[in-house]
């Protein structure tokens, strides 16, 4: 997923990306209920917008960052 992200990032100039590794932060994965890898999670307003687990291709992952 890193390199398909990665090119979605560098087209969108709106949407920041983060990625988090889920054995340096398990606060975070408990938080977010992260219980598979990949798993993304769209936040608006701090609040949870959008969620997609697993591999997506690179449109999708385009589409899910606009959502």
């Amino acid at each position: 997923m890193g390199p398909v992200v990665s090119n979605v990032a560098e087209q969108l100039d709106s949407v920041d990306f983060y990625y988090v590794d889920v054995d340096q932060a398990p606060d975070l994965v408990k938080q977010f209920g992260v219980q598979s890898i990949p798993t993304m999670v769209l936040l608006k307003d701090g609040q949870e917008a959008n969620r997609s687990v697993g591999f997506i291709p690179e449109e999708q992952v385009e589409e899910f960052a606009r959502s």
